[in-house]
């Protein structure tokens, strides 16, 4: 099975450069699937679309049953019991809806009510996944597929007599291992740190993006597709109403998420849908200066509604349906199986972020405008090696000097006089000193953006990931499957020390593990609490000083080898040369 794209049409390649070969796992290309559905077909919801399968899956169960650790908590469909959590004096409550089954009627249609319940149900399980292709994942790692999949998990500390942020997190993918109880999610440690920690599942793949003419029709002001951008809002909309039972404050919430999850961050720090429900965000594998060529194939790009439509019209064709009505009549299994099929076309299979006007409402430059943006303190930042850069990479001279020809044009011999190779060994080098110092520089002038064009006033905290994970993990299908020593810090690798709760994944961690993973989560604790990552004045925890973004002092923060200020590039005349480049594209996202 090929799963063709992360998140956007445009992505068939992992590579950065034409004839330049990328890195095994990156922006670029996560999770390259294997060939059979036999696997995850039998794990899929087996009623029909159309019956009441959120009925049945939201039906309580026994409380008596489930080892609750504390008194019941009303929500607005129930009342829930918990169970206890990874860490000490934690607990976690699993599988709450915050909307109503997709399936049916409801598939490509706006979240809907959740339904109640009556007596005390027991969030002791993890909720169903949304459907998505899981073949090459190991079944004992694969949660029950359904379309009753809007749920989600909350960590709280038991004991607490104030309200605490909040953290809600938004999980990346590629349409393929996307789900929000993976162990690699678990809130357990942030949630001991005095945040109240939120995942949720949305709808991913042609049940998450899928536009189309008549769906557009139908929805009326909204156009079509960014079904999952909507679930992510009524998930929002969600806690906004419910956290406080839980001990979350609904005025301190942090929306959070990893590359397409990131993605989605970005697009509700610009859509009118999620104002005032959220007030500071975090963004790993991050965000992009607006006119960086790259937003054409990675998570954060998107298609016009024009195109979507066209690839949703290509989708009905490749089903076999003439209407939206058939459409809604195949299984979940049925989609899957075509649109992830290994000889599936592009045409009608590339389902992404859609420009509608709506859940999107203008282009990522159009909201550099004042007003247009949220104005919220920003954490956000990328890893060493996902964007083309790797420790294992190998390219010839010609093949580098032919990237840098089709890349800069007349600018070539100035980018080879920065970074020279006259080794097949040193262009790789070279090469990924170029990945390293470009993708600090995009997220650095979207800084200054962010400040400068759109006037905000908030702060801004911009990082770049060292820390290699060691080993293997086999608990995370969303973890690549070769040795961390070939990969480096690759794509999601900060994903371990943002929740810090590494004793519950299969690596062999060490003693430095463990002390970034502290750093960084209470970083994150932090920013959760107050907008800034940096201890507060006369905290009992130390931290290293991680200074926010000056528009004239072009720095990022390492966070992992070291915890220490670097420039946005490995010296000024590079970070010019970068900035002036990626200034000059004409593409303006």
């Amino acid at each position: 099975m090929s799963l063709r794209n992360e998140s956007t049409p445009s992505d068939t390649s992992t590579e950065r450069g034409a004839g330049v070969p990328g890195p095994a796992v990156g922006r670029r290309g996560l999770l390259g699937g294997a060939a059979g559905l036999a696997a995850g077909a039998v794990l899929f919801d087996a009623l029909a679309p159309g019956t009441a399968s959120a009925a049945a899956s939201s039906a309580p169960r026994s409380s008596t049953a489930s080892g609750g650790s504390d008194r019941p908590l009303r929500t607005e469909s129930g009342l829930v019991t918990g169970i206890p959590a990874a860490v000490d004096g934690v607990t976690v409550y699993k599988g709450i809806p915050y909307a109503a089954s997709t399936a049916g009627p409801n598939r490509w249609r706006a979240p809907q009510p959740a339904p109640s319940w009556s007596g005390v149900r027991a969030a002791d399980t993890w909720g169903p996944a949304c459907p998505q292709p899981v073949d090459g994942i190991p079944a004992d790692q694969v949660p029950p597929l359904s379309e009753d999949c809007l749920n989600l998990n909350i960590w709280r500390a038991t004991k607490s007599d104030e309200l605490r942020p909040v953290f809600v997190w938004i999980y990346g993918g590629r349409n393929s291992a996307m789900w929000s109880g993976q162990p690699i999610y678990d809130g357990s440690t942030l949630a001991s740190k005095g945040v109240v920690v939120v995942t949720f599942n949305h709808r991913v793949g042609p049940f998450g993006d899928l536009a189309y003419p008549e769906l557009s029709a139908e929805s009326g002001h909204h156009a079509s597709g960014n079904w999952g951008v909507l679930d992510s809002v009524a998930a929002l909309e969600w806690v906004h109403r419910n956290i406080a039972a839980f001990g979350g404050d609904p005025d301190r919430v942090t929306l959070a998420g990893w590359s397409h999850g990131s993605s989605f961050t970005n697009i509700l720090m610009i859509s009118r849908l999620a104002r005032g429900l959220f007030h500071r965000a975090l963004l790993s594998s991050g965000v992009q200066y607006t006119k960086d060529p790259s937003l054409g194939h990675v998570a954060g790009g998107y298609s016009s509604l024009a195109d979507a439509e066209a690839n949703g019209t290509a989708f009905a064709s490749l089903m076999g349906a003439s209407s939206l009505a058939e459409l809604r009549a195949f299984t979940a299994e049925e989609i899957v199986a075509k649109v992830f099929a290994a000889d599936a076309p592009s045409e009608g299979t590339s389902f992404g972020n859609v420009l509608d006007g709506y859940v999107l409402p203008m282009t990522y430059t159009e909201a550099m405008q004042p007003g247009h943006e949220i104005d919220v303190p920003v954490f956000t930042g990328n890893s060493k090696d996902e964007n083309g850069a790797s420790p294992t990479l190998t390219m010839t001279v010609a093949d580098y000097e032919s990237f840098a020809a089709t890349t800069f044009g007349d600018q070539a011999a100035a980018f080879l006089a920065l970074y020279p190779a006259t080794t097949d060994a040193e262009a790789a080098a070279q090469y990924c000193r170029y990945c390293d110092d470009e993708e600090r520089v995009s997220t650095f002038l979207w800084g200054t953006q962010f400040r400068l064009a759109a006037r905000n006033t908030s702060p801004i905290y911009n990082y770049w990931w060292t820390q290699v994970p060691p080993g293997t993990d086999t608990s995370n299908p969303i973890t690549p499957g070769q040795d961390a020593a070939e990969l480096g810090a690759y794509h999601g690798s900060d994903l371990y020390y943002i929740f810090g709760g590494l004793s519950g994944t299969d690596r062999p961690w060490t003693a430095r593990d463990y002390a970034v993973a502290d750093t960084m989560s209470s970083y994150v604790a932090n920013f959760a609490a107050t907008g800034n990552p940096n201890a507060p004045a006369g905290h009992s925890r130390s931290l290293p000083t991680w200074p926010e973004l000056r528009t004239n002092r072009p720095l990022s923060m390492e966070l992992g080898v070291e915890f220490d200020p670097v420039g946005a590039a490995d010296s000024a005349a590079k970070y010019a040369f970068l900035k002036r480049y990626l200034e000059s594209q004409t593409t303006a996202y």
